[in-house]
């Protein structure tokens, strides 16, 4: 069995460094994929609506009414919005 590896403070201070690094590089992605990014995951959260309801109710006892009035119309009210 493989040990498992941990995110401490040193690694998520390397993880940084290099996030940071690769934006003033100015190798990010341009706005155009940034926009499809997100009309994607709006279009996957309209058309996986039931399924997303299920496993916020299955993760983390959200009540079905809840996650359909709240949480998956305030992500897609948010990704129009951006």
């Amino acid at each position: 069995m493989a040990a498992k590896v941990g995110f401490d403070g040193e690694a998520a201070s390397a993880l940084v460094k290099e996030l940071r690094g690769t934006f003033a590089s100015s190798k990010t992605r341009s706005y155009q994929w940034r926009v499809s990014q997100l009309n994607s995951l709006l279009k996957l959260a309209t058309d996986r609506e039931a399924e997303i309801v299920v496993a916020l109710n299955s993760d983390l006892s959200k009540p079905e009414f809840e996650s359909l009035i709240y949480e998956v119309p305030q992500t897609c009210s948010l990704i129009n919005y951006l």
